[in-house]
């Protein structure tokens, strides 16, 4: 049980107690803050999500819901907090005559139709030959999936733009508008990339199929200046964008730099983020809104945390990762030769996910009161890599809090009082040799 200290409008102290793990906001004297749906009597049917870690691995089903193929791990950007980098040379290597076998073996293990098939590098448009072997060919099997890809838009031609409309593929266009000069060269400076970014934007938008999303990163932390950058960009005040979320530490140089706040930063996170839910700009960021939605939805159902699996969703069964050689993933961003290789496809009763913790099975997580907002940072991530990562998530869960707060009751959160646990990043000390 936490305490949210508040202050409203007139400045005055409110004071309201919030459990996460029963998704219970309610005043000092035990009423509600927000009217439940739920039948008196009658709590919602919630199942409890499976837990996973490396002592009770998870499984994988051959009827996947959502389907991700790793098309390859190469990229033509190197960006300073990429989550693949430290992956890439665990990839298992393809050519393009590997995307009709990768289709071959689908017959011998894939049941039904994926609701959603997801294209992944890297960089995916890298990879379009092997695309254009994939698509059509999936399209014919599965009519009704959702086809969508990340990229980055650099690659961009006619020929590709022309291919993205002929199978409808949902295309999320992986940029960080004012911060992009933290990741790299931007294309929207290059006349011609710029131009075929537009061209896709215009046809993508009618049928909201596109968007652009952000990382945010210590020099990149306001969501209102993001979306705004891109509304001057493409002068389109209806433009569309999101987050991929907080910048996380997957390997050593993430650690090193673009992945470490200060205190100060981390202060322009929460204020920008809970000021963007004031003005109405999150409203319009699907990322912001679907957290936000949830949050109150998990209030009104009294939704319990044990049903909570991990944000990501990779550690369910019916959510599978796939390279071209049907080796089976603990994610997209993950390579084959590495740990991360969970087995075949072609031999799924064998699969297990041990490479992963569930939020259940970390101390601080438990004793969070942003996990419902958080959902538990990268699952396969330990030591150093996971505390930083957590912590950022943390500060992020923290501004999301508070815009709702500010939003939908408005309070402005001052602070949390309760048992907050954090994880502690080890720390090491040099001994100089003595001779």
């Amino acid at each position: 049980m936490f305490i949210l200290h508040c202050t409203n409008a007139a400045g005055e102290s409110v004071r309201l107690r919030y459990d996460p793990h029963a998704s219970a906001l309610t005043n000092q004297d035990g009423s509600p803050v927000l009217a439940g749906k739920a039948e008196p009597g009658r709590p919602p049917p919630f199942e409890d999500a499976v837990r996973v870690s490396p002592s009770q691995p998870g499984t994988k089903r051959t009827d996947p819901v959502v389907l991700k193929i790793q098309l390859g791990l190469g990229c033509n950007y190197s960006c300073s907090y990429c989550n693949q980098a430290s992956q890439v040379d665990s990839m298992a290597l393809t050519r393009t005559a590997d995307a009709q076998s990768f289709l071959n073996d689908l017959d011998n293990w894939l049941e039904g139709a994926p609701d959603q098939i997801e294209f992944w590098g890297g960089e995916p448009l890298l990879y379009f030959r092997k695309l254009q072997v994939l698509v059509p060919e999936l399209d014919r099997r599965s009519p009704d999936a959702e086809f969508s890809m990340v990229t980055n838009g650099s690659l961009l031609t006619q020929e590709i733009v022309d291919f993205i409309a002929a199978y409808d593929i949902r295309i999320t266009l992986s940029h960080d508008g004012p911060g992009q000069h933290v990741r790299g060269a931007d294309p929207f400076d290059d006349p011609q990339r710029f131009g075929f970014i537009r061209a896709l934007w215009t046809e993508r938008k009618p049928r909201q199929r596109m968007i652009f999303s952000s990382v945010l990163t210590p020099e990149n932390c306001d969501p209102t200046a993001m979306r705004q950058w891109f509304a001057r960009k493409l002068d389109d005040e209806d433009v569309v964008t999101s987050f991929e979320g907080v910048v996380a530490t997957h390997d050593d140089r993430a650690l090193a730099g673009p992945g470490i706040w200060s205190s100060e930063q981390y202060e322009r996170l929460r204020t920008s983020v809970a000021k963007s839910f004031e003005t109405g700009e999150a409203l319009r960021m699907p990322a912001l809104l679907e957290r936000a939605r949830n949050f109150l939805k998990f209030i009104e159902q009294g939704t319990p945390s044990s049903s909570m699996g991990q944000k990501c969703g990779m550690d369910r069964s019916d959510h599978l990762a796939v390279d071209l050689h049907s080796n089976v993933l603990t994610c997209q961003n993950t390579g084959a030769t590495s740990k991360h290789g969970l087995g075949s496809a072609l031999r799924m009763e064998e699969v297990q996910l041990d490479t992963s913790t569930h939020w259940a099975y970390r101390e601080h997580c438990s004793h969070c009161p942003v996990l419902q907002l958080c959902g538990g940072s990268c699952m396969y991530l330990d030591g150093d890599q996971f505390a930083q990562s957590c912590e950022n998530e943390f500060q992020f869960g923290l501004g999301i809090l508070d815009g709702v707060m500010r939003r939908a009751f408005g309070l402005k959160l001052e602070r949390i009082e309760g048992d907050v646990r954090r994880p502690v990043m080890r720390k090491t000390i040099a001994i100089a040799a003595v001779h």
